[in-house]
């Protein structure tokens, strides 16, 4: 049994969608500094500490497998993601299974 569920983070946007295959995921869009624990007005430093990928959408399973991740600066920039990524499950453009990680995360 997982210590963690995914399904315990605070998320902007979240929805289960079934793709093409029948397959349901979880579609998400959340804000790294909106999380338990983080102030409700974060400082500048940490702001830009995050500005490279604040916000992400993700994609995972019901069993809590993470299977796409990618952060963004903006808001609107991840909102509009999030809605693609949406469609791109439903309508088969996007397959989840596939997994997709950042490339960016240091060593």
């Amino acid at each position: 049994m997982p210590l963690w569920s995914m399904d315990e983070w605070q998320f902007l946007e979240r929805e289960v969608v079934t793709d093409s295959k029948g397959v349901q995921w979880t579609v998400a869009l959340m804000d790294v500094l909106g999380q338990v624990g983080d102030p409700d007005m974060p400082s500048k430093l940490l702001e830009l500490q995050y500005s490279a990928g604040r916000y992400f959408t993700l994609i995972y399973s019901a069993t809590g497998a993470l299977q796409r991740e990618r952060g963004y600066s903006t808001l609107p920039e991840a909102t509009n993601a999030y809605a693609d990524m949406l469609v791109g499950v439903i309508d088969g453009s996007l397959n989840p299974s596939q997994p997709v990680f950042r490339q960016d995360l240091e060593d």
